[in-house]
């Protein structure tokens, strides 16, 4: 970290900044700034706060999250993580406290537990959630159980939901595979969503395959949506993205049907000095050719200002 001397004997760090803000159209066309992302690292704190436009106008904040790295060694890392939302006048509404304990097992893996305390009317804070994640590797293959706890009305935790995970990692491909178990009415875990994820790198191309399963009424799983991301990086270090949307269109009864191609994002990132501009472009079907996407239509521009943007 940079210092800088005002006296002989006085140093202060820098802090490190970064700032980002999206800008959309209105239905009319003009360029509206959504919300602003500033971040704040000094040391072992990151500070992160959201901010947007109030009710009058002014800019208000809506939530900030501080973490704070209380351990980082050969065993694990322990991190604190405050987060306080506010209300639509930038007035504190909840605050939320989580410790994320990490464990650096002996085969490589990283099991971790997630502890979540939120604040009530009167400041005090209660349990509200644990989350459990207990790892295994074996070559190249990770697998991840992950156990979600709640407080039941007499206080004590009761499981609420179940994820498997399995994550391949090789040289050029990478497969993730996530079910999720929820209680169905009678109280047994079933599964109730599946991500399944494929990245293939190839002639400085990344391509991202995603497909998210979803049951159907008989309780079969079928793929719901699908993305196809294709990232490749500029010389300047920032990416440019293609991604495909494939969705089952509305109003269709027929369960077995793919998903059809519903949208394209065309991002584009370019760097001018210590700012990186990131454009989002869109092609959709139209109404009177439902079956063909349309011309490209910019809909936002991020930009980041600071030494760590991406």
């Amino acid at each position: 970290m940079r210092t800088s001397c005002l006296l002989p004997l006085l140093c202060l760090p820098l802090l490190s900044q970064q700032t980002t803000t999206t800008y959309t159209k209105d239905l009319n066309g003009n360029i509206v700034p959504g919300a602003t992302y500033s971040t704040v690292r000094s040391g072992n704190t990151t500070t992160t706060t959201e901010t947007t436009e109030g009710v009058n106008g002014r800019r208000v904040p809506m939530q900030s999250v501080t973490e704070r790295v209380l351990k980082d060694d050969s065993t694990g890392r322990v991190v604190e993580r405050i987060i306080r939302r506010f209300d639509a006048n930038g007035h504190p509404a909840e605050t939320e406290k989580q410790q994320i304990d990490e464990k650096k097992n002996a085969d490589g893996s990283i099991s971790s537990t997630a502890t979540t305390y939120r604040s009530d009317i009167n400041g005090n804070y209660q349990l509200a959630e644990r989350v459990v994640t207990d790892a295994s590797k074996s070559g190249n293959t990770t697998n991840s159980t992950i156990t979600v706890e709640r407080p039941t009305v007499n206080g004590s935790l009761d499981v609420v939901e179940r994820k498997v995970r399995v994550d391949d990692v090789g040289k050029n491909a990478s497969k993730s595979d996530e079910t999720v178990y929820r209680r169905d009415q009678g109280g047994r875990f079933v599964e109730a969503s599946r991500v399944v994820k494929d990245t293939t790198e190839q002639d400085g191309q990344q391509v991202v395959n995603t497909a998210q399963y979803e049951p159907t009424e008989s309780g079969r799983m079928k793929i719901a949506s699908q993305t196809v991301a294709r990232i490749r990086k500029n010389a300047d270090g920032t990416e440019s993205q293609e991604v495909d949307i494939y969705r089952n269109v509305p109003g269709r009864a027929d369960t077995n049907a793919t998903p059809a191609l519903r949208e394209r994002q065309i991002i584009e990132q370019r760097k001018v000095g210590d700012r990186v501009i990131e454009t989002t472009s869109v092609q959709r079907p139209t109404v009177s050719d439902p079956n063909h996407l349309g011309a490209p239509r910019q809909i936002s521009e991020r930009i980041c200002v600071g030494p760590n943007c991406k």
